[in-house]
């Protein structure tokens, strides 16, 4: 607080305890006109108790518009104002709402993850029914993402055919949540680093034989931008670009606008390398395929080398607040984690960095 900002507590003095003075009856009642013609005593001091009353119900009044006043009726009361929510800068830089942050991922966390871990055991994958964040964090992040679109962050995505032979992906960008970045998406990146690093200890008791990383990881954030932008089917392992040891898959949608019309659902397809070897692996067994909407919040999980998957045809109506978004997060094997690129030297790296 600064030395010549000057608090008064209100309240402390007692405004009853000042007594009015009437030195001229001014109430215009019958019993001052009485009064002023020499009428008796009772008439006068009659009409200073109603002149008083007055009074003290003008302070009353006076008192509950303002502090320490008495309460007042909704219909006066002024409007309650929330406290500003800080900014990104503000956030990034605040250690106790980074802390009440990672504490809101965790307890989600909480909710979800043996669901998730059940899921994986039984059928290869899991998705979330409800959204695993709440709305304000959501909205927040998905502002992050934004403001990484506006600041030029996002490069033109890539696949690749057969391993060797590089396409873009039409109307599909991507970028990568790094500590470089971490002023223009600080709340994206605790996100990702609270949930990976409990989701590595739990996945590797849950199944000792992944092997998870405990000290790296790839991720990639993707927007889509309408004109019928899709994924063709594919694993997430097996290719030049993809030169880690993924292991598992860990998928979330931030898109707060999100209707059937605009498209863009994720198909979980089955297990094998093109849609004619999933169809005939028996994917019912898997619960296989399913259609999943990209809804704000929705966690989708499957492991990386064993789901085949694509992205439906997606649209624009209403600008940015349409482009799809979604945000895959890669637990990686110990094999090799040392950074890597596609052979342009920028396309869809799948960089590993220390948690």
């Amino acid at each position: 607080m600064r030395s010549d900002c000057k608090v008064r507590q209100l309240g402390s003095e007692s405004l009853a305890s000042e007594q009015p003075t009437f030195p001229v009856c001014q109430s215009n009642c019958q019993d001052a006109a009485s009064w002023l013609r020499g009428m008796q005593k009772s008439a006068v001091l009659a009409c200073l108790a109603a002149s008083r009353k007055r009074h003290r119900q003008a302070r009353v009044a006076q008192r509950g518009r303002g502090f320490g006043g008495d309460a007042i009726s909704s219909s006066r009361r002024s409007p309650q104002i929330s406290p500003a929510k800080p900014t990104t800068e503000d956030f990034a830089r605040s250690e106790s709402e980074v802390a009440k942050f990672k504490q809101e991922v965790m307890g989600s966390m909480d909710e979800w993850c043996d669901d998730l871990i059940e899921g994986l055991r039984d059928r290869g994958w899991w998705a979330s029914s409800e959204p695993v964040l709440p709305l304000g964090m959501r909205s927040s992040m998905r502002q992050e993402v934004e403001t990484l679109w506006k600041e030029g962050q996002f490069i033109q995505s890539q696949s690749v055919l057969g391993g060797t032979v590089y396409y873009d992906k039409k109307h599909v960008f991507a970028t990568e949540v790094t500590s470089e970045r971490y002023l223009l998406c600080p709340r994206m990146w605790h996100y990702t680093v609270a949930v990976t690093q409990e989701l590595v200890r739990r996945v590797n008791l849950a199944f000792p034989s992944m092997g998870l990383s405990d000290k790296f990881i790839g991720n990639k954030l993707n927007m889509s931008v309408g004109k019928g932008a899709a994924f063709d089917p594919h694993l997430d392992v097996g290719v030049a670009e993809k030169p880690f040891d993924r292991k598992l898959s860990l998928l979330m949608y931030l898109n707060d606008s999100w209707r059937p019309a605009l498209g863009g659902e994720i198909v979980l397809l089955g297990e094998g390398q093109t849609e004619a070897e999933a169809a005939r692996a028996n994917p019912e067994n898997l619960g296989l395929p399913v259609t999943l909407p990209p809804t704000s919040g929705r966690l989708v999980a499957f492991w990386s080398d064993r789901i085949l998957h694509k992205v439906q045809a997606s649209e624009v109506l209403n600008g940015i607040k349409d482009y799809r978004c979604s945000y895959v997060i890669w637990l990686l094997g110990q094999g090799d984690n040392s950074p890597s690129q596609s052979s342009d030297g920028q396309a869809e790296s799948a960089p590993s960095w220390a948690l």
